[in-house]
């Protein structure tokens, strides 16, 4: 390498931004997948088990005979169920279905706390000892979820995936490129060409305070160079990316576009 060449490398500041983005996808795919398998089911088994608890109390101010309502409830499970030929265990309220988690207990039997008729007649506070018990929330979701709400957790998850999977390869893109001047040769967007190759400089959009991108006409195409992204503008490491293009200046040849400043932006201060 010549002591002439200029080369660019992604900035860790590059780095740390697509970590965060591919970090937060990966959250969010995995919680898709968790409410997908687990989580949905068990938010449904509260959801079912509060209107069952809350049916039973009005049941409960009707009835008289405490004997009659032990033994009903001693041979009833609290939800109606029934399993699909795959083996999923569902809610039935009416035409719905619901999925429950396979080992959910109120599909088995009814639980201690309703079997009292007196303590019935005040349900809510039957339901709080249950929910203690089981370790489950007091207040229950706003509705329950079906299968189709299932489905779109897992489909979620597969895209949020596969974004996870797009942001390496971008990461690995972005890490194997640079932006580079070897003798007269620039290197940009994954494009190498000769500087006199260039016809047209855009520095628009060049420079700290914009978005540090400037694009070469080669050929009669455009080519992105993304200084914010290769070399940067850090005074304290000498500006790589200013230092690029100073070079490729001094050697060009061609027209430039530049942003103008008019008076009126000259005159307005900074916010």
């Amino acid at each position: 390498m010549s002591q002439t060449d200029i080369i660019c490398k992604a900035t860790t500041d590059t780095f740390v931004r697509f970590g965060i983005v591919i970090l937060a996808l990966f959250g969010f795919s995995l919680y898709f997948v968790y409410d997908g398998a687990i989580g949905y089911a068990k938010k449904n088994e509260v959801i079912c088990s509060y209107k069952a608890f809350a049916a039973l109390g009005d049941e409960a101010v009707k009835t008289q005979d405490a004997a009659t309502w032990q033994q009903a409830r001693s041979s009833t499970p609290l939800l109606k169920t029934e399993k699909t030929a795959d083996g999923q265990l569902l809610a039935v309220e009416g035409e719905s279905r619901y999925p429950l988690p396979a080992d959910c207990a109120a599909a088995m039997q009814c639980p201690q706390e309703v079997m009292d008729l007196q303590a019935m007649q005040d349900w809510h506070n039957c339901w709080e000892k249950y929910t203690s018990r089981m370790g489950m929330p007091i207040k229950p979701g706003e509705h329950p979820y079906d299968a189709g709400a299932i489905r779109e957790q897992w489909i979620g998850s597969v895209v949020g995936f596969a974004l996870v999977l797009l942001g390496l390869y971008y990461v690995v893109r972005t890490y194997k490129r640079e932006l580079s001047l070897r003798g007269g040769v620039v290197t940009a967007a994954g494009q190498s060409f000769k500087v006199s190759e260039i016809t047209l400089i855009d520095l628009r959009q060049w420079g700290p305070g914009f978005k540090g991108i400037a694009y070469f006409t080669v050929n009669g195409k455009k080519v992105k160079v993304d200084g914010m992204t290769y070399g940067g503008f850090n005074k304290d490491k000498g500006e790589p990316a200013e230092a690029f293009m100073k070079a490729v200046l001094a050697l060009y040849k061609g027209d430039i576009v530049e942003y103008e400043q008019t008076d009126r932006d000259a005159d307005t201060p900074a916010a």
